[in-house]
């Protein structure tokens, strides 16, 4: 049964729409969503999203979108 079991989880960890939120606030800690209401701050050519005092800039992946915390711009 343990077979089964462990299909069933990798099967459901698959799944497109699981959103696995890092809550690390240090720089260079990565998220893959961002909190609710969060501004997009454009600096000279580079954007970054502005919540709670702090700063994300998004990465592009071939898996999609997700945001490294940075210092302040």
């Amino acid at each position: 049964m343990i077979a089964g079991t462990t299909a069933a989880v990798v099967s459901a960890a698959s799944q497109p729409d699981v959103i696995v939120i890092d809550t690390a606030t240090t720089p260079g800690s990565i998220v893959y969503a961002l909190p609710p209401n969060c501004p997009k701050v454009i600096r000279g050519d580079v954007t970054y999203f502005s919540c709670n005092n702090l700063w994300y800039r998004p990465q592009y992946l071939s898996s999609g979108v997700s945001y490294v915390i940075v210092a302040q711009p």
